[in-house]
């Protein structure tokens, strides 16, 4: 099951950020700390913060969409924190969980852009149809999104 994220616990996220810290991943962190500044809580226009969980119930996914800080054009909005538990990869759901954010997005942007600094995040959003080719300085794949109705 897919459902949006919120509000934000830390109790919710530990087992995440548990597991991502456990494999050198900062990003579930900074997740945490931007939504508990205020920084980032997922409520902009367009912005929407998910979680996926197996059928037992436990919490085994997240990522946000939102406008993109790095560009100055409201129509691109950018993914991050996408993170799913080790013994849930290759099941789907984290391709279930983007394309949640995709559609979602299309409603709002224009583009998505993202930033992965792994082989394997790379190979992900290339197959769900993420482009790497160079175009947005901050980001290393973009997905140009259907025209919203």
């Amino acid at each position: 099951m897919i459902r949006p994220f919120a509000p934000l616990s830390a109790d919710d996220l530990q087992p995440l950020l548990d597991a991502s810290l456990a494999e050198r991943y900062s990003f579930v962190r900074k997740l945490w700390e931007e939504y508990a500044s205020g920084e980032e809580r997922f409520d902009a226009l367009g912005a929407l913060l998910l979680a996926a969980y197996d059928t037992s119930g436990a919490l085994v996914a997240v990522g946000g969409v939102h406008p993109d800080p790095y560009a100055a054009d409201p129509t691109v909005g950018r993914v991050r924190h996408v993170y799913v538990m080790p013994d849930a990869r290759r099941t789907g759901v984290g391709g279930r969980l983007v394309r949640h954010l995709i559609a979602h997005a299309a409603q709002q942007f224009t583009v998505l852009t993202l930033r992965t600094m792994t082989d394997h995040g790379a190979a992900f959003y290339t197959a769900l149809g993420f482009s790497s080719v160079p175009r947005f300085p901050d980001a290393t794949h973009w997905l140009d999104l259907p025209a919203h109705q």
